[in-house]
């Protein structure tokens, strides 16, 4: 019996590890965030990300200017890792206080759909 306890302690264990390293690891196709100059943040829109149950909830965003988005208090867990796939290319960061933000280029009219880093929450980005 103490054989099957430290063998499922270690899978845990190892699942854990591979979950942090997944969420925290950097990927050079990830945008983090910098493609806006500093130039342009004082034309970017603050876009603040809640949470629904286990979404995102809706969000708007104005048509061509740049957005900058955080997360309030209501977004836990890898929801406060927000991802992006604009145009095949990937933005994403992990909000962890009202001070982080994920920076996006100006979008043209259309609804952009996100997710957590783990793919498990979904929300829509409404470009108006």
């Amino acid at each position: 019996m103490k054989m099957k306890n430290s063998t499922s302690i270690v899978m845990i264990l190892i699942l854990i590890l591979a979950g942090g390293w997944f969420v925290f690891s950097s990927d050079n196709n990830i945008d983090t965030g910098n493609t806006i100059s500093d130039e342009n943040n004082n034309n970017a829109q603050e876009i603040v990300l809640s949470q629904k149950g286990y979404n995102y909830e809706d969000a708007y965003a104005e048509a061509g200017k740049p957005i900058k988005i955080s997360a309030d208090d209501s977004v836990y867990g890898c929801l406060r890792s927000a991802v992006f796939n604009i145009n095949g290319k990937k933005y994403s960061k992990y909000l962890k206080t009202s001070n982080d933000f994920l920076e996006l280029p100006a979008l043209s009219k259309g609804t952009y759909a996100f997710s957590c880093s783990m793919g498990m929450g979904f929300g829509k980005l409404n470009v108006k």
